[in-house]
């Protein structure tokens, strides 16, 4: 059984872009030059999932492309505001991100922050 095609617009971790490569027919943007609109359109036509990131701008002219193949956006984020979900459910195309991503390094930097705050001297101490 052949495996399903995904075209990936930027690059990923390298992590991410291996397992990709053992689970789909993938093509990477290794030169990760943003996509043009035209080029997200292709990418439609030519691939069962399309794998954004939040810099492509996943409009409704670009999911009403004549002869779209992909029924699937697989996006790297947390945020999903660059994908117009309306003109996606109106072409029965299923969205996916990755909530909770960024949770704990949020945190973390919170809690930095706050430390950072409460130790480095006021400027008005000096």
């Amino acid at each position: 059984m052949s495996k399903p095609s995904a075209i990936v617009t930027r690059r990923w971790p390298e992590e991410c872009e291996d397992r990709l490569k053992e689970l789909f027919d993938v093509t990477l943007n290794e030169s990760d030059i943003p996509f043009t609109t035209d080029q997200l359109k292709s990418a439609l036509q030519n691939c069962d999932v399309l794998m954004p990131t939040v810099t492509d701008k996943i409009t409704a002219d670009v999911l009403s492309v004549d002869n779209r193949k992909a029924n699937m956006i697989g996006n790297f984020g947390v945020g999903f505001n660059h994908i117009d979900l309306k003109a996606c459910k109106e072409n029965n195309v299923t969205v996916t991100n990755t909530p909770d991503v960024l949770t704990d390094a949020t945190a973390d930097l919170t809690i930095l922050l706050i430390c950072l705050l409460y130790t480095s001297p006021s400027p008005r101490d000096s």
